[in-house]
């Protein structure tokens, strides 16, 4: 019950909408969104050599679920996976867009099939 809880309240959060924020040129901070049925918040950091780290939370009818984020940034190709503990790894691939802090991304593994999740920074 807890975990449906905190899933209503992650996608409560993300479908609030406040104003857009220009673009930007790093994935540095929170990153979330509801798109196709999955709610995502990602929270990540880039170094200067466009590694990605960082943690997500994942939810959908089937779960909510936590673990963590590693991949690239190369301007504007986003390329991270994420690992949750006991599931396989998904990937997420996404373009960031030139006009405001936006990735338009797309999920694939542990059943998903390339998913459009696109997210905004928070």
């Amino acid at each position: 019950m807890r975990r449906f809880l905190t899933a209503l309240a992650l996608i409560a959060a993300a479908s609030c909408t406040d104003s857009t924020l220009g673009p930007v040129q790093t994935v540095d901070g929170v990153w979330s969104g509801v798109d196709n049925g999955y709610s995502i918040s990602m929270n990540m950091t880039q170094d200067a050599s466009g590694a990605v780290v960082g943690e997500v939370s994942l939810a959908n009818l089937t779960g909510f679920f936590e673990g963590t984020i590693s991949g690239t940034f190369v301007q504007p190709n986003l390329h991270v996976k994420f690992n949750f503990p006991g599931i396989e790894e998904i990937s997420y691939d996404g373009t960031m867009s030139t006009t405001e802090a936006k990735i338009f991304g797309k999920m694939n593994g542990a059943g998903i099939n390339n998913t459009d999740l696109d997210v905004r920074k928070k």
